[in-house]
């Protein structure tokens, strides 16, 4: 008998919808499916992680200005083609603020 634990993560239903479409479009069965996979792929150090894109403010909202900061630079930084290499043993917070 497996033994199995529950992660509940509050979303908002426009992110859940979104997840749900997109767990479809590349095949899976719903959002939990997508969230299994991408966890098991991040702790067997198979997964690279890169944002690519604005974060939507429907989902995320900036509370730090020094973070906003952060991830303002780090578009204009995407836009010249630079990238960053997190450490995801360290806080990316941190890492971000350059500390």
């Amino acid at each position: 008998m497996s033994k199995e634990a529950k992660l509940q993560i509050p979303i908002s239903t426009k992110l859940k919808s979104d997840l749900e479409s997109k767990a479809d479009e590349i095949g899976l069965s719903s959002v939990n499916e997508l969230a299994r996979l991408i966890l098991t792929y991040f702790i067997n150090s198979n997964l690279n992680i890169s944002f690519s894109s604005l974060l939507k403010d429907e989902y995320y909202e900036i509370a730090d200005e020094e973070l906003e900061k952060a991830i303002k630079e780090g578009i204009e930084e995407h836009k010249q083609g630079k990238t960053r290499t997190l450490d995801f043993s360290r806080s990316i917070h941190d890492q971000l603020m350059g500390k």
